[in-house]
């Protein structure tokens, strides 16, 4: 009972240090292109973020070496005091070498907190209710993704991007500060070691954790491609305003708030995850390729599209983590670290994709094909496994 009691202090603290992270995350995350395209202009923003992931890619693998030499209290702290100092340069970056290197330093440094927070809300979880713990984290997170553009957009009409970035790095302390004095005691130190090509083995020959994997690439695919090329398909080929542009985002968003708990408790108690997953997939694809094939300037068919696209990946958000950590438990910290390489992966072949894709059609093909891809995910996901009731 004590332990349960202390587990649940814990986690309530880190429900609440991933909100301010996530505030702070999303308050620059709808600029970020915008801001790095006054440097290096509109044309090449997709080349940056290419080299910015890249480079995750690279550190995140070692990252787990990392934990088990300094572990994982002082290499999360050190990664959160490195991600404040590349968002303070971000904002007072004169030049486009050091917004370019600043930024990249912010992006490695935000993977890499990101799945230290994996590990220790793993770390205060069992399995009978990781579909609702994580449901609350992640309906925190995503309340936090819904209220920041408002909180941006209120800024950016007053001020300007340094001020917007330094906002963010004020949350960003707040989250260190909560870390450094709520956790210093706190030691899920004893990991699996990092043996990558070992560990890549086994999460091929586990054909559970390989159609997961999978899924969240796919699903991390579909996150990439909309994010940067819905705005710019909307605004300069459909003619949208941003107020309109706006307000579809943010019905959007507001679907991760309201299903992500449900969803997860769903998963815990009643179905598992395998049906929920592939019914997410397919409402996902569907809704995309429906996205693609709407001609004119109809708002609320566009409205209604896009909408349930995000219907299916909250589905998919909350479910495939879920299932990935009733697989795995918080010594596999290498596995866990490869489950969130899905993301850089995503945003290194994402825009490589749509550059080739571009070249020589429209953006209609693009979200044709990244709808294909998702029906072809909804597919391979009736391979799983169920974990069914707990």
């Amino acid at each position: 009972m004590i332990a349960e009691k202390i587990a649940g202090k814990n986690l309530r603290l880190f429900y609440g240090i991933g909100f301010i992270l996530a505030l702070s995350n999303a308050l620059i995350a709808y600029v970020n292109s915008s801001y790095l395209g006054e440097f290096w202009g509109a044309a090449n923003v997709g080349l940056v973020f290419i080299a910015a992931y890249a480079v995750s890619l690279v550190v995140v693998n070692f990252f787990p070496d990392v934990i088990n030499y300094l572990k994982i209290y002082l290499a999360s702290l050190a990664a959160l005091c490195l991600m404040f100092l590349g968002l303070l340069g971000l904002g007072a970056a004169a030049g486009p070498w050091a917004a370019l290197i600043f930024f990249i330093f912010y992006v490695v440094c935000l993977n890499l907190i990101w799945i230290s927070l994996d590990v220790y809300v793993e770390y205060f979880s069992v399995d009978s209710r990781t579909g609702r713990i994580r449901g609350m984290y992640w309906t925190l997170v995503n309340l936090a993704w819904f209220l920041a553009p408002v909180a941006s957009g209120l800024i950016l009409k007053r001020y300007n991007y340094p001020v917007l970035f330094y906002a963010a790095d004020v949350l960003l302390f707040i989250a260190l500060m909560f870390f450094t004095f709520g956790f210093r005691r706190l030691k899920p130190d004893h990991f699996s070691e990092n043996y990558f090509f070992r560990n890549l083995a086994r999460v091929w020959q586990t054909g559970s954790l390989r159609r997961i994997f999978i899924i969240d690439f796919l699903l991390q695919l579909f996150y990439c491609l909309m994010i940067i090329y819905t705005p710019l398909y909307l605004h300069a080929v459909i003619g949208f305003n941003w107020e309109q542009i706006g307000l579809i985002f943010a019905a959007m968003l507001f679907n991760f708030v309201y299903m992500t708990y449900p969803a997860g408790w769903l998963a815990d108690t009643k179905f598992g995850e395998k049906g929920m997953i592939i019914a997410g997939l397919f409402i996902m694809g569907l809704a995309t390729l429906a996205f693609a094939l709407i001609h004119g300037r109809n708002f609320w068919l566009f409205f209604a599209a896009l909408f349930f696209t995000r219907v299916g990946a909250s589905l998919v958000d909350i479910l495939k983590d879920s299932y990935f950590f009733k697989h795995v438990n918080s010594r596999d910290l290498p596995i866990i670290n490869m489950f969130r390489n899905t993301v850089p992966l995503a945003y290194i072949i994402g825009p490589l994709l749509a550059i080739i894709i571009l070249r020589f059609a429209d953006y209609r093909l693009l979200f044709v094909s990244l709808a294909l891809l998702v029906l072809a995910g909804g597919g391979y996901a009736l391979g799983l496994k169920n974990t069914g009731r707990s």
